[in-house]
């Protein structure tokens, strides 16, 4: 049966990426981000089995003085979200200054923490920052969750910083969920904890083929894929809403039965990521190398960068430049897949349910 309602905002979604697409060929100004996504730091107080941030370091990070004259350029593009992450972005000891000041340029403001570091007076300072959303890492049940983090404490750490700031009145505690094969088991325990803590919203993403993940077996397969979908339509129907990520931009079979509307890859057209040293690239789970660098907040304004960069995502190169997206009758529904997924060849729904 066909899902109208998905149809319908597969068609909007469509338009709309096809005019920014057209007014950057003609060389006209694109609407700005409406969600850039500040990848702090990389320090971090636990060890995850699959972090994908593992790889790079920085000998210096953007100072507060630069991280706030940026949010003052968002501001001025109307920018309407500023998100942080990490590493843990905890670890920053002026993160709250920045988030406070952002608000106050009229900016939304969310946090993504392992919530080690969220004791009762962090929960407070969040709330007293006017932050309006944080995510929570969540792995699996006590003893998955612990290995994975590479941290005894770090489950328990984790579901405290969940209760503390749903009482302090957060407007949205999610939790977030790295889904391997090592963690499938777990889904269903897991999402009973979250509906019992009051967890309006549950992140699902597959493990990406980047940083630690390279070198292990953490990646789904065909059954075990097919299994995470037909837990996520399970747990929808019963209410709980859980959000499938957009590093699967298509599901195939599954895709209208999943979703409300498509998954797109947001990369130059709604979103962008400030670096940690300050060099702006589509989002933080790619890679940091020169390929992905679209230019520095310390060498021209954001606004310049993002009305000149991006060309790829833009142009929709992939589409013509992968022999198998150019025959692929799926192309104008996934668009090519999520660039970091391909790092790994694990962009293509059509090919990995078949492994």
């Amino acid at each position: 049966m066909i899902n109208l309602r998905y149809e319908f905002a597969r068609l909007g979604v469509d338009y709309f990426l096809s005019g920014v697409s057209e007014r950057y060929r003609r060389g006209r100004p694109v609407p700005p981000p409406r969600l850039v996504v500040w990848d702090s730091t990389r320090r971090c107080n636990l060890h995850c089995a699959h972090c994908g941030a593992a790889e790079e370091t920085y000998p210096h990070e953007l100072t507060t003085e630069q991280i706030c004259r940026a949010v003052d350029e968002m501001a001025a593009l109307r920018v309407d979200m500023l998100a942080v992450t990490g590493g843990e972005p905890l670890l920053r000891k002026d993160l709250l200054t920045v988030l406070d000041y952002a608000r106050q340029r009229g900016l939304k403001t969310g946090i993504a923490t392992n919530g080690y570091l969220v004791d009762e007076a962090m929960a407070q300072r969040i709330g007293a920052a006017g932050v309006q959303s944080v995510q929570v890492s969540l792995d699996g049940l006590e003893s998955t969750h612990n290995q994975i983090r590479g941290n005894a404490q770090s489950f328990r750490r984790a579901v405290e910083a969940v209760e503390r700031l749903l009482r302090q009145g957060i407007p949205l505690v999610s939790v977030a969920t790295t889904v391997g094969p090592h963690n499938l088991a777990d889904l269903e325990g897991l999402g009973a904890l979250l509906a019992g803590l009051g967890v309006r919203l549950w992140r699902l993403a597959v493990v990406m083929p980047i940083g630690r993940a390279r070198e292990a077996d953490l990646l789904l397969r065909g059954e075990q894929l097919e299994a995470l979908f037909a837990f996520v339509r399970r747990a929808n129907r019963r209410g709980f809403r859980v959000y499938l990520g957009e590093n699967l931009t298509f599901l195939g079979r599954w895709e209208s039965r999943l979703r409300r509307q498509p998954a797109i890859c947001p990369v130059g057209f709604t979103a962008c990521c400030i670096g940690v040293d300050g060099h702006i690239r589509g989002c933080p789970e790619q890679p940091d190398t020169a390929a992905n660098r679209e230019g520095s907040l310390l060498e021209e304004p954001l606004a310049a960068i993002w009305q000149r960069g991006f060309a790829r995502y833009r142009r929709r190169e992939i589409l013509s430049t992968d022999p198998r997206c150019a025959a692929c009758a799926d192309r104008f529904r996934c668009y090519g897949g999520c660039w970091v997924m391909r790092e790994g060849e694990q962009h293509c729904i059509s090919r990995i349910a078949h492994r």
